[in-house]
């Protein structure tokens, strides 16, 4: 093999090792996200039943209040 040959190898196997390492790093990022917008989207959602739970109690007890 020549000097040349080897070069392109080099440069050949360079690319395909970076375009591998940049492929695995957003197929990762996109399982990645997908996970975290279904953790957000259940913390939304118990975050809603919370504050739905505190704007009942709060209306409970502004209307016993104004009952007093």
């Amino acid at each position: 093999m020549s000097a040349r040959q080897i070069a392109g190898a080099c440069v050949v196997g360079a690319y395909l090792l970076a375009v591998g390492f940049l492929g695995g790093t957003i197929a990762g990022t996109m399982r990645f996200d997908a996970k975290r917008s279904a953790i957000l989207a259940e913390l939304e959602d118990a975050s809603s039943r919370a504050r739905a739970k505190l704007m009942l109690l709060e209306h409970d007890a502004a209307r016993t209040a104004a009952v007093r």
